[in-house]
């Protein structure tokens, strides 16, 4: 008997072993996670068999592109410092901006770092101080050369199909995670970068279709604290991230939006304060480097998990007394939340047990204090995102008139945490009972939720396009656009061209 033989045979033994030692403990409130997962199973099993398809051409076209474009960028950044930088080499980069330049170094944990967030500090600069162009190029060039090796390089199955392997108990407040399959192809699915999601494309005769959890565990959170103002926000349908900075900042919602077009997404402050200049208006307590919008977007997503001051500036690589000013005003619009922290406290001072809407018991063994803290003030509101995301998978997948041959053939491929991702036929998404499976699969994954007396629903968008990149008009018209009715979809099919028969 081999030793692999032995081994397969103590696993199997002691598993059921440690099972009846344990398996009193569901009854103790774990009995709904537990019946979760095995759901999830079923699911987690087709997405992994089927994959999803590979546009190999356009992909190896681009990796031959990335490769010249890697290239120039090295010698534009050659030319600049009078000699070739390995922009891999912290050593080297260290010793130009550092050294050679005379720029003061940046720190991390104690110890200097020419990482991206140093890079970027450098590459924008400061007012005694203009940014760096070769700054800039490293961080092209490092991200060139990741996006090369890291995805470009994959290993695909000779399908030309890439799959991953879902561990449905990956994290521990219930969401998945994904890796390379056990043959050692693909990778995790749920961290792609956009540039490399165009080149997962429909099987021909279908078209992908995504349904997306909006703003999910902003909208949790409201419910959670109880805090008036999101409330107000959620109910009433209004831009979250356009309203917050609106409270923050006191201005008028159009001036807010004005302002967040004329910016964008740039972090330039003389470019930002050229285009303020136009609009009129007292922007003194503005962010310097960002639009108000922006502004409110990143304390919305960062500023609910008592993220301080200290965290907020070096994420968003702002002076600390700015990042300090924005914390306490999102917290001044939105008090409910650190009054919902005292709250959470008091009920782990209890057992130090939390449970969400859907049952989910989590304990909290570690050392009492901030991270202890931090750890379940996250844990209600991205368990009940994702457990109500997961069930209404498994809905959709158990549902013969969605997913059956019989039914409308429709393939769930892959789940990123808060959408899902599903294939379609053509036909089927042209026929007219199209529109009754949309509503199905919305009120799948839109159930209704209570915390603290008050039921509410996630509101959930849907997407469309031949492929899962970013719809682009020019660069990528295949790409995915959302839609918000069934007109929307027969327009957005009428801009792809779409018309083939599924397989």
């Amino acid at each position: 008997m081999s030793n692999l033989t032995i081994y397969n045979a103590l696993d199997a033994a002691c598993t059921a072993e440690i099972r009846d030692s344990f398996w009193h403990m569901l009854d103790e409130g774990y009995q709904p996670a537990y019946d979760l997962t095995l759901k999830l199973f079923p699911v987690l099993t087709f997405m992994m068999t089927r994959g999803i398809k590979v546009d190999l051409a356009a992909l190896e076209s681009t990796r031959i592109d990335i490769i010249n474009k890697t290239h120039e960028k090295q010698e534009e950044l050659n030319k600049l410092v009078g000699r070739e930088l390995n922009v891999n080499s912290p050593k080297q980069c260290q010793q130009y901006f550092y050294v050679e330049l005379g720029i003061a170094p940046y720190y991390k944990e104690g110890r200097v770092t020419i990482d991206d967030l140093a890079l970027q500090r450098l590459a924008r600069g400061v007012a005694k101080r203009p940014g760096l162009p070769a700054a800039r190029l490293v961080q092209e060039i490092r991200g060139l050369e990741k996006l090369h090796g890291t995805y470009l390089e994959i290993e695909f199955d000779n399908d030309g199909r890439m799959r991953c392997s879902y561990n449905p108990r990956g994290t521990k407040y219930g969401r998945l995670s994904s890796s390379k399959t056990i043959y050692g192809s693909g990778m995790n699915n749920q961290n792609l970068p956009p540039e490399f999601k165009k080149f997962l494309v429909a099987d021909e005769g279908y078209m992908l279709w995504e349904v997306d959890k909006r703003q999910a565990e902003w909208v949790v959170m409201a419910y959670l604290t109880g805090d008036a103002n999101m409330i107000q926000v959620v109910e009433s349908g209004q831009d979250t991230h356009i309203h917050t900075a609106s409270l923050m900042f006191k201005a008028s919602k159009e001036l807010i939006e004005m302002e967040g077009k004329a910016v964008g997404s740039s972090t330039d402050q003389e470019f930002i304060e050229l285009m303020r200049a136009d609009l009129g208006g007292d922007f003194t307590r503005w962010p310097r480097t960002m639009s108000a919008r922006q502004c409110g977007k990143k304390s919305n997503h960062g500023l609910n998990y008592d993220e301080g001051p200290n965290q907020f500036g070096l994420i968003n690589e702002i002076e600390q007394t700015e990042a300090k000013r924005i914390v306490e005003m999102y917290h001044t619009i939105y008090p409910g939340i650190r009054l919902w922290y005292e709250h959470i406290k008091r009920q782990l001072q209890n057992g130090r047990v939390l449970t969400n809407c859907f049952g989910r018991r989590v304990r909290f063994m570690d050392q009492w204090g901030p991270d202890l803290w931090k750890g379940a003030y996250s844990m209600l509101p991205q368990s009940t995102v994702v457990d109500s995301l997961n069930d209404g998978m498994c809905k959709i997948y158990g549902d013969d008139d969605i997913t059956s041959t019989n039914g409308a053939n429709i393939d769930i491929l892959a789940q990123v945490h808060d959408s899902i991702l599903m294939q379609v036929p053509i036909p089927v998404a042209l026929s007219d009972g199209f529109a009754k499976l949309q509503q199905k699969v919305y009120d799948y994954v839109s159930p209704q939720l209570t915390y603290n007396g008050r039921t509410f629903t996630i509101a959930t968008d849907m997407k469309v396009g031949l492929n899962w990149g970013t719809f682009h008009k020019e660069q990528n018209p295949g790409g995915m656009r959302e839609v918000k009715s069934v007109e929307e979809l027969q327009k957005a099919l009428e801009n792809l061209n779409v018309g083939a028969e599924p397989r």
